[in-house]
């Protein structure tokens, strides 16, 4: 069974249509499905059905998925182990938004500088979405903010990186204490913002978000009540609307890059308990360990300079 076709197939199975699975792949549409073509030939199920702009998996397709991905890793692992003095594969990454455009692009560029075959594809995604779609082996590895709750033992994490709370508002917005210095850092919180917090417009980051139950653990551990104007999952996007002057909020004091323009003061709160970690997560029993930890050390260098 030729390999591409399996690889074809998975790609449509990920991209939902023919062109976006040729596109994927570098190929043209013709190709791909002359590949579903002859794999179905020599399995002898239909493995596809069209829905719309669509396509879809039959149930023999959904049934030997498993099975194609486990052969397509048998077989990356096998090049791999032909390039032991080189890394080489493929692996694919999940990542939260705030680590793709903070931490991941300079990682990449140590690793192209490396000149190693990887070939890394990047799922972006919530820290709850790509931790399941770890779980069922959709993803190698995926750097997320560390979840609420104990990792379980057949999982492995590495901190690469953590983050203070900080309250930001609009410039001018906070009393005159803070005003000479748009960045300030404290290790408590005073009477004096608290009161901020609870008088003006509250833009929430997204109480189901992992990150987000961090600043309601401290609004309770604090007593205090917000008056909460919107809620979101976005950082850049909270941002931009406390720049705008609608409203003041508590997020995790991301690497950035921040959103250009943005005039914020930001008080930093030096309080591990209400730390952000981010978090590289795999399976301990992945074959693909070496390649992981190789780029967690090349991760750990950036974040060293």
């Amino acid at each position: 069974m030729n390999s591409d076709f399996l690889k074809s197939l998975l790609a449509l199975s990920q991209e939902g249509s023919i062109a976006q699975a040729a596109q994927s792949q570098g190929l043209t549409a013709t190709a791909v499905s002359q590949r579903i073509k002859a794999l179905e030939e020599q399995i002898g199920f239909s493995l596809t059905i069209r829905s719309g702009k669509t396509v879809q998996l039959t149930e023999a397709g959904q049934r030997i998925l498993p099975h194609a991905k486990q052969l397509l890793d048998i077989e990356r692992d096998m090049v791999s182990a032909l390039n032991q003095g080189q890394m080489s594969g493929r692996i694919e990454l999940g990542i939260i938004s705030t680590a793709m455009t903070g931490i991941i692009p300079q990682t990449l560029c140590l690793l192209q500088d490396d000149q190693h075959d990887l070939d890394i594809k990047l799922h972006p995604g919530t820290s709850k979405q790509l931790y399941n779609r770890l779980l069922t082996n959709d993803l190698d590895a995926v750097i997320i903010s560390a979840p609420p709750f104990p990792i379980p033992k057949e999982l492995k994490y590495e901190i690469v990186n953590q983050e203070p709370l900080c309250l930001i508002a609009a410039h001018n917005s906070l009393p005159n204490t803070y005003a000479k210095t748009p960045h300030t850092k404290i290790t408590k919180f005073p009477p004096d913002l608290r009161q901020e917090l609870r008088q003006k417009p509250f833009i929430r980051y997204d109480h189901n978000a992992w990150g987000g139950k961090l600043v309601s653990n401290f609004l309770q551990d604090n007593k205090i009540m917000v008056q909460e104007f919107c809620e979101l999952d976005a950082l850049e996007a909270i941002t931009v609307l406390v720049h705008s002057g609608l409203g003041i909020s508590l997020i995790p004091d991301w690497q950035g890059p921040w959103p250009e323009g943005v005039n914020l003061h930001k008080i930093i709160l030096d309080d591990t308990r209400y730390y952000r970690k981010t978090i590289l997560l795999r399976k301990r029993s992945t074959a693909r360990e070496t390649v992981i930890s190789y780029i967690s050390n090349t991760m750990k260098h950036h974040q060293a300079k």
